[in-house]
Order: structure tokens, then sequence, then C-alpha cells
């Protein structure tokens, strides 16, 4: 995916220079996938251009500490990522129907039939709402606004820097980029030590899902600093993301099939279409909660993995003492 990866990236360069050559990178990577994110038969559209939208919104607050304030606005970012998602989601809900669907029968099957007509319908009506977000005057309005704030912000050095050198006139990029590093591994360490022994913490499992996926765009934009050895950190940072990621799509299910259940309980036992959505419902139901179950066992086996070879210690260590 283009975006991902930002070429140029110097870690002795001028942080003000890699900074702003790495935002607005991501920004046009973003902004050229508005034909593909429209297009109905390509469904990777929207999801890079989420994707992207995030990884810029992230990357804006790990440098948030280096920009003079008041620095960059994220407001019509996150408005145009939530158009995105809201299309996103009904294609992951679909795709997750038509697998679920499989081994249903009988009334469950016809059931989820029916809740897939639902999502296609919401996901016409997303589709057609972010049309309208991503007319191309509205996609350069977002462009260009926020490069000429990024043109117009400066670098400063954040009083909690240790990296930078006392007699640096200029800020240097591969001190940032330490910063940046260590100060994600924090934050996820922090939550995960506090939240990843309680599977039933949803909430605070999705939040720890939110600083995994923090961690690894920080990790991914500043591998080219280190090398190969990044790179694969940020391989397995994605995978702890992945399975945090599921189970809190399972969560998300198990919400809504249980509000979905408790709603049908109030109408006529001898409709045939109720019959079939509470039948879809619970077997749904059933799934979900058998998947969020291996998803969480993915995660703590990955997180009791991480403690014994020190997976994080090592992570610190390399981005503390090898500066680049």
């Amino acid at each position: 995916m283009k975006g991902k990866r930002i070429h140029g990236l110097e870690p002795s360069a001028p942080a003000d220079e890699m900074i702003k050559l790495a935002l607005r990178t991501q920004l046009k990577a973003m902004c050229k996938l508005r034909e593909k994110a429209l297009d109905p038969n390509d469904t990777d559209g929207v999801h890079d251009m989420r994707v992207l939208s995030r990884r810029l919104r992230s990357h804006v607050s790990d440098f948030k500490p280096y920009l003079r304030q008041p620095g960059l606005s994220v407001v019509k970012l996150r408005a145009l990522a939530k158009s995105l998602g809201a299309v996103r989601d009904q294609d992951v809900a679909l795709a997750a129907l038509k697998v679920s669907k499989s081994g249903a029968t009988g009334d469950a099957f016809e059931g989820i039939e029916m809740l897939e007509s639902e999502r296609r319908t919401s996901r016409e009506e997303a589709l057609a709402a972010l049309e309208k977000a991503l007319k191309p005057a509205a996609v350069d309005e977002v462009c260009e606004e926020f490069l000429a704030r990024l043109r117009d912000t400066a670098t400063v050095r954040p009083k909690k820097s240790t990296r930078q050198g006392e007699g640096d006139s200029v800020l240097i990029f591969g001190p940032v980029a330490s910063e940046v590093i260590a100060e994600r591994l924090k934050e996820f360490r922090s939550a995960a030590a506090e939240t990843i022994y309680r599977p039933a913490a949803t909430k605070d499992l999705h939040e720890l899902r939110i600083l995994s996926k923090r961690l690894r765009y920080a990790i991914e934009l500043f591998a080219p600093c280190w090398g190969k050895e990044l790179k694969d950190i940020a391989k397995e940072v994605a995978l702890m993301q992945t399975s945090l990621g599921e189970l809190h799509d399972c969560d998300v299910w198990i919400e809504d099939l249980g509000q979905r259940l408790r709603r049908t309980a109030r109408k006529r036992k001898d409709d045939p279409d109720t019959a079939r959505e509470r039948a879809a419902a619970v077997w749904l139901l059933r799934h979900f909660a058998k998947e969020r179950t291996e998803h969480y066992r993915a995660a703590l086996a990955r997180w009791e993995d991480w403690e014994s070879r020190e997976f994080l210690n090592n992570l610190k260590s390399l981005v503390s003492e090898a500066r680049p």
C-alpha cells in the first residue's frame, strides 16, 4: 500500500523536513485513492483509504509534541474516516455473514440471508453518503487545508525530549523516531499489563487494540531508520493487533445480536420472519462467542510469548540504545 512506507526518510536529517515529508506523502497517497474507494466492485479501495487516513492521524498525534501549536487539525480527516468506516464496516459484516452461513441450516440459514439483505441496504446508504464526502472538491479542500497548515507549522523541541543533544540547534529526525516509538511502546505496555488478563474487559481490550495499532504504525513509519530488525518487530505487533481486532469484531457482533434478540422477544412468536431472525441471531451468537474465545486465547498466548523472550524489552533497548 502506497503511503505505508515513506521513501527518503533520513535519521540524520532535520526533523522539520522529515516530519513534513512523511505527513505530506501519506496525505497525497490517501487522496489518490478517492476513485478506487468509490468503485462498487473494489472493496479494497475503501479499506485502503480508511487505513491511510488512520495512519495519517496516528502520525499527526506522534509528531504533535514536536509541532508548534496550534499544530495540525484532523477534524476533517476524522470525518472522512468516519464515512469510509461506515462502508467498510458493512463490507466486514457481509464477509463474516458469508463465512458463518456456510454452517447454518433451516431457519438460521434463511435468517442469515435476511441479515445479509439488511447489511447490503445499509452499505448502499453508507456508500451514497461516502460519495458526497468524497466529491473532488471536498477531497481537494481537505488536502489543500492540511498542506497549507503543514507548510506554516514549525517544529519545536519538547521539554521532555531526552535524545536530542543539548547543543543541537536543529531538531534531528532520528532521535524523534526513538522518542515516538518509546512513547507508543510505553502506552501499549502499560495498558496491556492491566488488561490482557481480563478477558471480559471489552472496552479496555478495544483500547489496547488501538494502542497496538498506533505502536505498529509508528514502528512501520520509522523502520527505514533501523532496517530489517524493526520491520520484523512490526510484523509481530501486527499479529497482536489482528487478534485484538478480531476479538473486538466479535464483541460488536455479540452486543448487536444480544440487542436484536431482546428486541425480537417482544414480537409475535408465530411470525415466520421473526422466527428466522431469532434463529439466525442465536446461531450467530454461539458462533461469535466461540470465535471470541479463540481470538482472546491467541492474544494471550502471544503476550505470554513476548514476556518469556522479553520481546518488548528488546524493542525498548533497540530504539533507546541503537539510535538511528
